[in-house]
């Protein structure tokens, strides 16, 4: 067995221990120079000390404040908490607070090590008790039906979880990107971030005791608007320093201004529309298969989304490790698409109230409309979307919903036996594709389980795949962002740095 880390990037020099002999040898040099440490670290207190406080207000225009699971709530969460494990964008895993982990050669096993220096907000080292205890209780919740695959998860020793599985199970290790939380009444988790914990505004602060390092960002605020265009006005105006989400009517804007940075990436979203387990005349898989041939997905990309996207070939993402270059795509296909003139088909969409919906929504109507099919679009807000979603009373829903980077995030949404929303058709032979995947027992197996679930979708499509969207984000110049390509920024804002006004002005010119 071969363990899967990384090298930390705040590796410390203790973390290498000497032989006994040689810590003697020592002794005399580090007395030596015991008093210079001891000045030096006085300066840097003093240098800490003089340091203005560095604050980082946010604007987030549109999303929900309340809602558990969502809005501000994960938004807060995302950087105040984290995962065993992340996902890169290819669909392979990356070990983050856990220091890496070994599959047995049988697949049986999957045994993880966890940072030793890791801790929680509150100053409790992240053990392997704590860690089996949490994933005891939240992978249940999270596998659904594939925790049939778990046997037992326990502590090993103070670092390692093991957890033995009844049959090989790839889904089992994409599960443990689930952001992991002390157990008690408040949420604790091990971030560069704490939330505050008493406060009429959302606010974060710098965690001082980060395994990885402080954040040079002292306070972030978060401000919440009634949509992304106010939020954009009060950017401009330079009242907060960073609009969360940039709507795409306001990336030409925003580039324009020599105060604002531009950040975009490929979101692991995808724009569909989703039939509805009721929808009279789109219960056929030979129906929806004609409609999804009459879709032009690169149009929708180009006229809808200005070109900031990617046209879906399928539920798997397009840069997927174990996406074939010769695997089934959904493709435009005239020909098919000419036999739903014959039907008169109509239907009713449910879209979102935005824009950039809309957009989609009246592109794909028109193509729709030119081989004789009425889609009639139906603008609602988010409430009475959910409302009806839970009620399953709709022809079809035009949403962007989360099917990547890993493919269990495809099978918590399209297999039976999940609890999705909106709750898509469901289909035996899209089951057994998923199934296949969740137990394949190499590479290669992965590989041809992933084939197997994109030509499921092709002969039995339960929705229409539209395109993959892109988000971006907007700095002001008064922060140093670290980028990195194709990424999200958030991921790296404990890095960020407060820019100098000289510096400002400067990039200005």
């Amino acid at each position: 067995m071969t363990w899967v880390d990384r090298t930390s990037v705040s590796r410390s020099s203790t973390e290498c221990l000497q032989p006994a002999r040689r810590q003697w040898s020592l002794t005399i040099g580090v007395l030596a120079s015991l008093s210079f440490l001891i000045a030096c670290a006085g300066c840097s207190r003093t240098r800490e000390q003089s340091r203005t406080p560095a604050t980082l207000r946010i604007g987030v225009g549109g999303l929900s404040v309340d809602a558990p699971d969502a809005g501000l709530r994960q938004l807060v969460g995302g950087l105040s908490e984290e995962a065993l494990v992340v996902p890169s964008d290819d669909g392979r895993l990356q070990p983050w607070l856990a220091e890496g982990w070994m599959t047995a050669p049988d697949g049986l096993s999957v045994t993880v090590k966890l940072r030793r220096n890791a801790k929680f907000h509150d100053g409790t080292p992240v053990t392997s008790e704590i860690v089996t205890q949490i994933l005891r209780n939240d992978l249940p919740r999270v596998l659904g039906p594939a925790f049939e695959d778990v046997e037992q998860i326990n502590a090993r020793d103070p670092f390692l979880v093991r957890i033995d599985l009844r049959r090989a199970s790839p889904f089992v290790l994409e599960a443990l990107e689930s952001l992991i939380q002390k157990p008690g009444a408040r949420a604790i988790g091990t971030g560069p971030f704490i939330p505050a914990s008493t406060s009429t505004t959302v606010e974060i602060y710098a965690n001082p005791d980060y395994y990885l390092g402080r954040p040079a960002i002292d306070r972030v605020t978060f401000t919440p608007f009634a949509t992304v265009r106010t939020a954009w006005a009060e950017l401009l105006r330079g009242n907060i320093d960073m609009l969360h989400e940039v709507n795409i009517d306001a990336l030409d804007s925003l580039a324009a201004s020599n105060d604002v940075k531009l950040f975009s990436y490929p979101r692991h979203y995808q724009y569909m529309i989703v039939f509805g387990p009721r929808a009279a005349g789109l219960q056929s898989d030979e129906v929806r298969r004609e409609l999804s041939a009459a879709i032009d997905r690169s149009e929708i990309v180009r006229e809808a989304l200005n070109g900031h996207g990617v046209a879906s070939t399928g539920p798997v993402p397009p840069g997927h490790w174990a996406l074939e270059k010769a695997a089934p795509k959904l493709d435009a296909n005239p020909t098919l698409a000419k036999k739903l003139a014959a039907r008169h088909l109509a239907f009713t969409c449910l879209v979102p109230a935005d824009s950039v919906y809309e957009r989609v929504a009246l592109v794909v109507k028109r193509q729709l409309a030119a081989v004789s099919v009425d889609m009639r679009v139906q603008e609602l807000p988010q409430e009475q979307l959910v409302a009806m979603e839970g009620h399953k009373d709709f022809d079809a829903i035009l949403a962007d919903i989360v099917t990547g980077p890993t493919l269990f995030r495809s099978y918590r949404h399209f297999h039976s036996k999940m609890q999705a929303r909106p709750r898509p058709l469901t289909s035996q032979h899209i089951d057994a594709a998923l199934d296949r995947i969740r137990h394949a027992a190499s590479d290669d197996e992965y590989r041809a389980a992933v084939t197997a679930f994109q030509q499921a979708m092709v002969d039995e499509p339960v929705a229409l795949f539209l395109a993959w969207g892109e988000r971006a984000r907007a700095v002001n110049r008064r922060f140093e962002v670290v980028a990195p390509k194709d990424r999200d920024i958030l991921n790296t804002l404990r890095l960020w740095r407060p820019v100098a006004p000289q510096q400002v002005a400067a990039s200005r010119n």
